[in-house]
Order: C-alpha cells, then structure tokens, then sequence
C-alpha cells in the first residue's frame, strides 16, 4: 500500500508539472518579450531563457517518472 501511494504522489507531481507548463511557456514568453523590446536583453539571450526554463520543467517530469 505504501508504495502505491507512493507512485501515485510522483504521478501527481508529473501532472502538475505537465498541466503547469502551457502557462509558464506564455508567462515566461511574454516576460521575455517585453524585456527584448525594451533592450533589456537580446533576442538570443530571450530565447534561451525560453528554452532553459521549457528544459528545466520537462527534466523535472522526467526525473519524477523515472523514480
């Protein structure tokens, strides 16, 4: 029974992260686009932020599904 709840408690933290990530992808898009049009950083530098922030959600679904 332990490890039952167990597996379900990582499955919760996968869906969370899953249903999160549409929202973080246009909060951090939108974030990263208004600081690109006010030159506070370049567009490479928007960019990968995007991306780091996309790669840190999925490693963290993938760490909790290989658990």
């Amino acid at each position: 029974m332990s490890e039952e709840k167990e597996n379900t408690k990582k499955m919760l933290k996968v869906l969370g992260l899953s249903l999160g990530l549409p929202s973080t992808v246009l909060g951090i898009g939108l974030v990263v686009v208004y600081l690109i049009q006010n030159n506070f950083i370049s567009t490479p530098m928007g960019i990968f932020i995007i991306l780091a922030v996309i790669g840190n959600i999925f490693w963290l679904i993938f760490k909790n599904l290989k658990k």
